[in-house]
């Protein structure tokens, strides 16, 4: 049965990221007590316990959020930009997001002191610069113009207190060096 439903759009990537990130976020605001130490039990980004091995934090912190409007905000991206799915493919789709958290949270761990951090930023930089580059390698005069007003209010976010601004420029530079292997593979 065809309808506009979100499902009948292709329930797949996007979609179980958005359901994780909401079960996730659910979890860690419940109940009393600290939502910090349940966000470290799922796997937020912490520095400490990555220096001890626990690398996997490094994709895990994109699924952790703590603040509504962060989850609101992310989630919300996630959804404006699920067609690149359909565009890229699932495992293409994947590996740009998921890879993207990961380069973001690389260079966090490299070039920042902080200890812990939440949030699907990265992937979604990635996906945004992702969609950026195919604008330019299609030459499409005004995606490159939305797209580009979208970026620049994007990166004005990193001048605010609290944001990892690393994950951005992580997750950024990884989703156009992965979108640059896409298009020479295609």
């Amino acid at each position: 049965m065809r309808g506009s439903s979100i499902l009948s759009e292709g329930a797949s990537v996007w979609l179980a990221v958005l359901l994780v990130c909401g079960a996730v976020f659910l979890y860690i605001n419940s109940g009393k007590g600290d939502q910090l130490s349940r966000a470290v039990r799922c796997g937020c980004y912490d520095r400490e316990k990555i220096r001890q091995g626990q690398w996997w934090r490094m994709l895990t912190v994109g699924f952790t959020h703590i603040r509504p409007w962060h989850l609101a905000m992310n989630l919300y991206a996630l959804y404006n930009l699920r067609f690149l799915e359909q565009f890229y493919g699932h495992v293409w789709f994947s590996a740009i997001l998921l890879g993207s958290v990961i380069g973001g949270s690389i260079l966090e761990y490299a070039v920042s002191k902080t200890r812990w951090s939440v949030g699907l930023s990265g992937g979604l930089y990635g996906l945004m610069f992702s969609l950026f580059l195919i604008m330019l390698h299609f030459r499409s005069v005004a995606g490159i113009r939305s797209i580009a007003a979208t970026l620049v209010m994007n990166l004005a976010i990193n001048f605010m207190p609290g944001i990892a601004w690393q994950a951005h420029i992580g997750g950024a530079v990884t989703g156009m060096i992965l979108t640059e292997i896409f298009l020479l593979l295609r």
